[in-house]
């Protein structure tokens, strides 16, 4: 074990140890800016006929510096913007120069203006363009005037990025066909936790609007976490200003979603969001703060069917569900520039989201007098459930860190960071009824039609049977992690170079706290069919001690799902930033990751709750993940890219703990998979980037994987006790691999000369994957999760002139794998989908603008099926939410 510590800290201390000096040298400094005076973030500055050259940063800041004394050409470049080279002298240490951008966009009155998506794009495609690796970047000024409510939505309209839905709003990302688990998900920077079952963190608990800008990088590179075959998304929220700012976003609207009782929340959803910020004491302290809050009622039925071995129709299930959404948050902040190399920082994010939900739930059970598949019914019956439950996760983030650069070009930064997160369920509440139902009385129905709000042989009423089931949760995870990075600029071939090390401490702690409870009626309680019983009652409530019920008594087998687990990762890297010429660059290093993890668990006595013994058990591996990064720029707008790389996924931590969750609710069973081996890759990627000058532009990449120890879920379905369950297990694959294609384009409309198009932009990018993976029992199938066809197209109307902007944006994503089964036609799909969004907004002036948003439009049916969907499937399952109308109000003082 020593030595792997060794192994890692000399990797870091090797890269950090290497200087370099140099005599007569100073530094080029200042900002980049537009006409008005705004600064120009993420443009290329650069010295004409030498290697030297930076990027401006948020701000519009660049610095050169350890340039020779001597006469230079300076020259700055931003799409939008002609080139600008300005004549210098640098005969002292600091040269000060702030460069003033012409537009070739868009002239008023002698003034250079733009819309606010046209901005946002602009600082988009700059930061992509000038990046070596492959990247995709979405600033708040293009996600802030689309249709999109939270950080998922937000990252459907980039190449190659699907995402999945809860409850009708974006929950999970995939990125160029991997699955959530296999790509990270930051904060600043900071990987965030997952979800209990799964490494992918969901991102419907995310405001867009405390969001700066959306990073996603799809290669690796060994400064990032190994844990990103697919990709990592990173979150940047909103910092410090360069001066006072005051902003605010209020709005309210409407879901239009099915409530066949008419006893929902309501269809209201309503958003508010605020951020202040300014620099105090000469612009040394910058501070800010910012908070939102959100709240949507939806509302769906969803469809449930389950088949028997002989493709016969044994289980109907309708529910009935109502949510309400409850998010809010707030982020504050503050940095202290002690000059302009030197900064510290710290900030205090926490989040809150209550999904609150109710469901009624109607089974409806048959059997058959035999197994033909046009046999009759013997047997009928109806169950009635009625399960409440509220579902509140909190994270709390804390951070401080700092960045330095020091005279001889030497950079340093640092950040520690640690992250709470609770998903307490406090409150599940269920209700059981059931009834045997004569044949006849359903007899000229359709099994497959029938719905929870017929009343069925009314006179025949449904009796609670089973005891009231009460159940608490709270799965807890605390993260915390400490990351510095160094960097040191040297000549190579006569190039300006940089060699950069970094070391990351990175421990997990997770545990799962659940208790179940069953209360038995001591006098009838019958129900009317077509109804629910006490939809509104917890038994957190008073009225609840009124019904006619036992004392609780516990469930003592759900106490050995119960855990605590832990994982360690101590990784350090090296990499190499090569300019072999000034048109080819190269990042070439490696990242080694030293993974520990450890679980423990107490095992009691199903039937009396007595303590037996604490199981536990340890394993750690290493995994040294090699990269190459290269860029070869035609021109200034014109690059070819490529890289190869290794990464890995590790399983989840419930996944490797010798368990199994039992829920008779749903009447599934989850195994785990002690064995499981974690997932590597080897990944290809290439593609070819030409921009032009009104930041319209036109990019083909491909794309390779192979995978090693794939993991994927197998689901059976078994029979018990005259019952349907269905038994999950994941498992580890053979090789498995991805290959696919991206091609994106943006055009600008005013190039057409026709004057009702000069302020038309045309976007649409297409992804294709092709995947296959070895099961365990041989045979091959897609990837899980992974869709073949992704695509988007927007069209925006943005007219500075008049301050009107409308988007209207279509989304489509393919069928993709769920689970998989012992037989090809019980492998369950997802069905393709299509969303059509649209945002329209007025600037009334220079600090309010009114806006609507409009989601859904096609009002699309979430279908799963049973086998391929291009294969005559069977239909699994179904569910809706419908449109929703959104209007408010946005300010900037």
């Amino acid at each position: 074990m020593k030595s792997v510590y060794y192994l890692i800290f000399t990797v870091f201390f090797c890269g950090i140890s290497f200087q370099n000096y140099a005599q007569n040298n100073g530094s080029i400094e200042g900002k980049v800016i537009d006409p008005s005076g705004d600064a120009l973030p993420y443009a290329q500055v650069t010295l004409e006929n030498t290697a030297f050259g930076v990027v401006t940063d948020a701000d519009g800041n660049y610095s050169i510096k350890n340039v020779p004394y001597g006469e230079y050409i300076i020259s700055a470049y931003y799409l939008g913007f002609d080139k600008e080279n300005v004549s210098i002298s640098l005969q002292s240490a600091t040269f000060k120069l702030q460069i003033k951008m012409q537009s070739d966009i868009t002239e008023l009155d002698g003034v250079t203006v733009y819309g606010e998506y046209t901005k946002g794009q602009a600082k988009s495609l700059n930061e992509q363009k000038n990046a070596i690796g492959i990247k995709n970047i979405v600033s708040s000024e293009q996600f802030s005037t689309m249709p999109d409510r939270n950080g998922a939505e937000a990252l459907q309209r980039i190449p190659g990025i699907s995402i999945v839905r809860n409850r009708g709003e974006g929950q999970n990302i995939q990125i160029r066909g991997m699955a959530s688990e296999y790509n990270q998900v930051q904060m600043n920077g900071t990987p965030m936790p997952g979800g209990e079952e799964s490494r992918g963190a969901a991102l419907d608990f995310m405001s867009a609007d405390i969001m700066e800008s959306i990073e996603i990088k799809k290669t690796l590179t060994p400064d990032m976490d190994g844990g990103a075959i697919g990709g990592a998304v990173n979150f940047s929220l909103k910092d410090a200003p360069s001066e006072l700012s005051i902003k605010g976003v209020t709005s309210g609207g409407k879901n239009f979603h099915a409530d066949p009782f008419n006893d929902g929340w309501g269809l209201g959803q309503q958003n508010h969001s605020l951020y202040i910020g300014n620099r105090f004491f000469n612009d040394k302290l910058g501070i800010f703060a910012t908070g939102n809050y959100y709240q949507t009622n939806r509302g769906t039925v969803l469809e449930e069917y389950t088949l028997n071995d002989d493709d016969q129709l044994s289980r109907k299930r309708w529910n009935d569900y109502d949510v309400r959404r409850i998010r809010y948050g707030y982020n504050v902040g503050m940095d202290y520039q002690f000059n302009k190399d030197h900064t510290i920082r710290a900030s205090y994010n926490s989040n809150f989201f209550n999904d609150d939900r109710r469901r009624g739930r109607t089974n409806f059970n048959y059997d058959y007098v035999d197994n033909s598949p046009d046999a009759s019914l013997s047997k009928f019956s109806e169950d009635r459930e009625t399960q409440t439950r509220a579902k509140r996760t909190v994270m709390d983030m804390f951070g401080i860190g700092g960045d330095h650069t020091f005279k001889n070009g030497i950079t340093l930064d640092y950040k520690a960071t640690h992250i709470v997160t609770t998903v307490d369920e406090p409150d599940g509440t269920q209700y059981y009824f059931t009834r045997n139902v004569g044949v006849d009385k359903i007899e000229g129905m359709d099994p497959w039609g029938l719905d929870g709000t017929m009343k069925i042989d009314p006179n025949n009423l449904l009796e609670m049977n089973k005891p009231v089931r009460l159940d608490t949760k709270e799965n807890q995870e605390i993260d915390n992690s400490f990351v510095i990075n160094a960097s040191v600029p040297f000549k190579f071939l006569g190039e300006q170079s940089t060699l950069s090390s970094g070391y990351k401490l990175w421990h997990k702690d997770k545990t799962n706290t659940a208790r179940r409870y069953m209360q038995q009626n001591n006098e009838s309680i019958y129900m009317q069919t077509g109804t629910f019983y006490r939809r509104d009652l917890r038994f957190t409530d008073s009225e609840y001690q009124n019904l006619p019920l036992d004392a609780p008594t516990e469930v003592y087998s759900i106490r050995n799902q119960n855990y605590q687990a832990d994982e360690m990762i101590n990784a350090a890297y090296l990499i190499a930033d090569l300019q072999w010429t000034s048109k080819f660059n190269t990042l070439i290093g490696a990242r080694v990751e030293h993974t520990k993890n450890g679980y423990s668990f107490d095992e009691f006595n199903e039937d009396n709750g007595d303590y037996i013994r604490t199981l536990s058990d340890n394993s750690d591996y290493i995994n040294i993940l090699p990269s190459i990064n290269a860029v070869y720029r035609f021109d200034e707008r014109t690059s070819l890219k490529a890289a190869v790389a290794q990464g890995l996924s590790r399983p989840s931590f419930t996944s490797l703990i010798p368990r199994e969750v039992i829920d008779d609710e749903n009447y599934t069973i989850s195994l785990s998979n002690p064995n499981l081996k974690p997932v590597t890759s080897t990944n290809f990627d290439f593609i070819f980037e030409r921009y032009t000058s009104n930041m319209g532009y036109f990019t083909f990449g491909m794309f390779a994987k192979f995978l090693e120890n794939q993991i994927y879920t197998s689901k059976n379905i078994e029979e018990r006790d005259g019952q349907q369950w269905e038994i999950s297990k994941p498992e580890n694959g053979g090789s498995s691999h991805l290959y696919g294609f991206e091609v994106a384009y943006n055009k600008n409309l005013k190039d057409l000369n026709i004057p009702m198009f000069k302020w038309v932009n045309i976007m649409a990018n297409y992804t294709f994957t092709l995947s296959e993976q070895e099961l365990e029992d041989g045979r091959t199938v897609v990837m899980g999760n992974s869709p073949r066809d992704m695509a988007n197209v927007i069209l925006t109307y943005d007219n500075p002139k008049n301050g009107f902007m409308i988007a209207l944006a279509g989304n489509y994503r393919g069928p993709l794998l769920i689970s998989v089964a012992d037989r090809e036609d019980r492998d369950v799909y997802f069905n393709s989908q299509f969303h059509l969004d649209l945002s329209a907004s007025y600037h009334i002036n220079n600090s309010f603008t009114v806006f609507t948003q409009m989601n859904n439009l096609t009002n699309q049916m979430e279908i799963e099926t049973y086998g391929n969907p291009i294969d005559q499937p069977i239909l699994h399952q179904t569910e809706q939410y419908g449109p929703t109308v959104t209007v408010g109000l946005k300010f900037e003082l």
